[in-house]
């Protein structure tokens, strides 16, 4: 997609976009050679972009609005929200709790206009194996407007974080976000986060805290956005919780 004049700065990695423009293809002189057959890239030449899941207050109805406000004035809405929080599993409401607060997140604070304090609340669901914590996560990924779900076992660093390939036609450094990137603005799913190497677990201590991901690899050095919270399951060391171990000796991860 080739983008210019007002367009360009418009989204950022990790945002779902709309796109109009004129779609073109050429003859690829390089890959006829080398696959020796006619080779076409494609390409959009954009004229008008738009960032998809921007909700402004113009696009409530009436009816919306007055739902809402009586919602906040009922004395019981907070048990309200934890009990529609996957309502097919039976008690387990401190973690339904723990799932609201971090879709609801917190409120972005910076301080005098230096310090960025981040509002997202990041959750690690610990518990024994059948305990539905596969069940929590895909409620969440059904339920929240952007999510991205990935395994401990096959997720590595750098489909987490951000990658740097090269393209096959023009031969120039491309930079792909990750998981972390795609979900920016949104909720990442982890399951499976004890099978994961510590090398692999770590890379996302920089997403987590300052909810940004630099990157310096073949010459691009810039700074991808991870505005993201970071939902975890995972199974004891033993595979069953020992209560008389501390929870940190119950997960057994590495300190950030």
């Amino acid at each position: 997609c080739c983008v210019g004049h007002t367009c360009v700065d418009r989204v950022r990695p990790g945002d779902e976009v709309e796109v109009v423009g004129v779609y073109q293809s050429k003859n690829d002189r390089y890959s006829n050679s080398k696959f020796g057959f006619p080779v076409f890239s494609t390409n959009i030449v954009c004229n008008y972009i738009r960032r998809k899941g921007d909700v402004k207050v113009g696009d409530l109805t009436t009816e919306d609005e007055r739902q809402i406000l009586d919602l906040a004035k009922s004395k019981d809405v907070r048990e309200r929200i934890i009990a529609s929080i996957a309502p097919s599993i039976f008690g387990h409401e401190h973690i339904k709790t723990a799932l609201a607060y971090s879709m609801f997140g917190g409120r972005r604070k910076i301080v005098q206009g230096k310090h960025r304090i981040r509002g997202d609340i990041n959750v690690l669901v610990l518990g024994d194996p059948g305990v539905a914590k596969s069940q929590f996560l895909k409620y969440v990924e059904k339920t929240f407007h952007k999510t991205v779900y990935t395994t401990g076992k096959g997720a590595s660093a750098v489909g987490l974080t951000a990658s740097v390939r090269r393209d096959v036609v023009t031969g120039e450094w491309t930079l792909e976000g990750g998981a972390l990137v795609l979900a920016d603005e949104g909720i990442c799913l982890i399951d499976e986060f004890d099978k994961m190497s510590d090398q692999d677990r770590t890379s996302i201590h920089e997403a987590m805290e300052q909810q940004s991901i630099s990157i310096s690899k073949a010459g691009i050095v810039t700074s991808l956005q991870a505005r993201c919270a970071v939902i975890a399951a995972a199974n004891p060391v033993q595979g069953r919780y020992d209560s008389q171990l501390t929870f940190q000796e119950n997960v057994d991860l590495t300190d950030p």
